[in-house]
C-alpha cells in the first residue's frame, strides 16, 4: 500500500505542475511588500478552497495569513506545509518566496488527494512578513501551531540540503536627541544628536571585533539631519543583532543597549531603543524529519550536501521549530555566484532551473509529509527527538 500511495502522490504533483510554476511566475511578476500580500494570500487561499480544504483567514491578527486544513474521518496525525509570499522592497521576490508559496500549496494540495486513504489531517499555513515582523513568530506567540506534530517547508538556494541552520536575530531601533543650533555660529549652543549616532557606529565595530565573526550587527541611517549646517537634534539608526543562538544574541543586545546608553550619557543626548520585529530564534533541524527529506531528494538525482550553511541569515521558522518538529530545507535555483536578496536570484526563481528545484520540493515535501502519515514509528522518532532537543529559550521555565 505504500507504494502505491507514493506513486498517488507523485502522480499528483505532476498533475499540479502547470498550476504552480503559473502561480511562482505571478508571484514573481506581481510582488508584494509584508503585511500588504493580499493578491498573494488571496491566490493561495482561492487554490485551497477549490481543492475543499477549510481555509480561515487573517489568524493571530495579521490579516494576509491563513490557515487551510483538510481532515480524513479517521483521526491521525496533523502535518503543515508552510507558504512564505511577501517580496523586497525594489527588488521584488529575490528571497525566492514565490516559489517557497508555490512548494508549500503543491506539497498539501498533492498529499491531500490521498487522505481519505491514511487518515489524518493535512494544512497548509500562509505565513506573511518573513522579511520584517516575522509572522511565525507572532503566530506562535498567539498558537496558531498548537497541536501540531510536524511542520515542514523550502526555501531556495544555491544547494540542494536538508538539514539547515540559522543566526538568532533581533532589531533595533535607536533614536538619539540633542539641540538644533547654528552649526557655524553657534556650535557650543547645540548636542549634535548624529555624532552620538556615528559614535555608536564605532562602538559597534569594537564591539563586534571583540565578540567574533560568528556575530553580525549591520546597521544604517535612518536620519541624520536635514542641513549641513543646522546641529542635527535627531538621529534614527537601525540595526540588526544577529548571534548564533537565542541567548548569545540576548547577551549582545544587552552589551549594545548599554553602549547607546553610555553614548547618549557621554554626548548629553536623550535616547530610546525599540524593537522593530520580532524575536528571531535559531533554527532547530529535526534531523529525522530531514532524513526523510533526503532520501526524497536523493530518489530525483540530486545531490545532497550537509554540515553548517557558509553563509547564513536568520529565518522566523527558527521560533517554530521550537514548538513543532520542523524542517526548514534548501533547494537549488542556481549556483553560489548568485546571492539572494538581487534581482538575479529573482530572475533565477522563474528559470527552468528554479522551476525544475521547485517540482522536486514539492515531491519531497509531500512523501515526507506520507511518511509521517502512514509510519508510526517514524513520527514516533521525530517526536521523540524533538523532545530531546528542544531546550528551554532564554526566560522560559527550566
Amino acid at each position: 500500500m505504500t507504494t502505491d500511495l507514493h506513486m498517488t502522490v507523485s502522480a499528483a504533483v505532476e498533475a499540479l505542475r502547470s498550476e504552480l510554476t503559473a502561480l511562482s511566475r505571478h508571484l514573481y511578476l506581481h510582488p508584494e511588500l509584508s503585511l500588504a500580500e493580499n493578491e498573494s494570500t488571496a491566490l493561495l487561499q482561492g487554490s485551497l478552497k477549490k481543492a475543499g480544504f477549510t481555509v480561515t483567514a487573517g489568524v493571530a491578527g495579521l490579516p494576509t495569513s491563513f490557515v487551510a486544513s483538510m481532515r480524513s474521518a479517521s483521526p491521525g496525525p496533523r502535518i503543515a506545509f508552510l507558504a512564505e509570499y511577501d517580496a523586497l522592497p525594489g527588488i521584488g521576490h529575490a528571497c525566492g518566496h514565490n516559489l517557497i508559496a508555490a512548494a508549500g500549496l503543491g506539497a498539501g494540495l498533492s498529499l491531500a488527494r490521498c487522505l481519505d486513504r491514511i487518515g489524518g489531517e493535512v494544512l497548509v499555513i500562509g505565513t506573511p512578513a518573513e522579511e520584517t515582523i516575522g509572522g511565525k513568530c507572532v503566530m506562535v506567540r498567539e498558537g496558531v501551531f498548537q497541536g501540531i506534530d510536524a511542520a515542514l517547508m523550502v526555501h531556495p538556494g544555491s544547494e540542494w540540503r536538508a538539514e539547515s541552520d540559522s543566526l538568532a536575530c533581533i532589531s533595533l531601533e535607536v533614536l538619539f536627541t540633542g539641540r538644533e543650533a547654528h552649526a557655524v555660529a553657534w556650535p557650543e549652543r547645540g548636542i549634535n544628536a548624529l555624532d552620538a549616532l556615528i559614535q555608536l557606529f564605532i562602538a559597534v565595530d569594537m564591539l563586534k571585533k571583540r565578540l567574533g565573526r560568528d556575530v553580525r550587527i549591520p546597521g544604517v541611517i535612518l536620519e541624520g539631519g536635514v542641513r549641513a549646517n543646522i546641529i542635527p537634534a535627531r538621529a534614527v539608526g537601525h540595526f540588526s543583532l544577529r548571534a548564533p543562538d537565542s541567548r548569545r544574541r540576548d547577551e549582545i543586545r544587552a552589551e549594545f543597549e548599554l553602549a547607546v546608553k553610555g553614548i547618549a550619557q557621554g554626548t548629553g543626548c536623550g535616547y530610546s531603543i525599540r524593537a522593530v520585529d520580532e524575536p528571531y530564534d535559531d533554527l532547530l533541524t529535526n534531523r529525522t524529519m530531514a532524513g526523510l527529506f533526503a532520501e526524497h531528494l536523493r530518489e530525483a538525482g540530486v545531490t545532497v550536501v550537509s554540515g553548517p550553511r557558509p553563509n547564513k541569515g536568520s529565518l522566523d521558522m527558527g521560533n517554530v521549530s521550537r514548538v513543532v518538529p520542523s524542517v526548514h530545507p534548501f533547494v537549488a535555483i542556481c549556483d553560489s555566484s548568485i546571492a539572494s536578496h538581487t534581482r538575479e536570484f529573482a530572475d533565477a526563481s522563474v528559470s527552468a532551473a528554479g522551476e525544475r528545484a521547485l517540482m522536486i520540493a514539492v515531491r519531497a515535501l509531500a512523501l515526507t509529509g506520507l511518511d509521517l502519515l502512514t509510519r508510526p514509528e517514524l513520527l514516533g522518532e521525530v517526536k521523540s527527538e524533538f523532545a530531546r532537543s528542544a531546550l528551554p529559550l532564554p526566560g522560559s521555565p527550566a
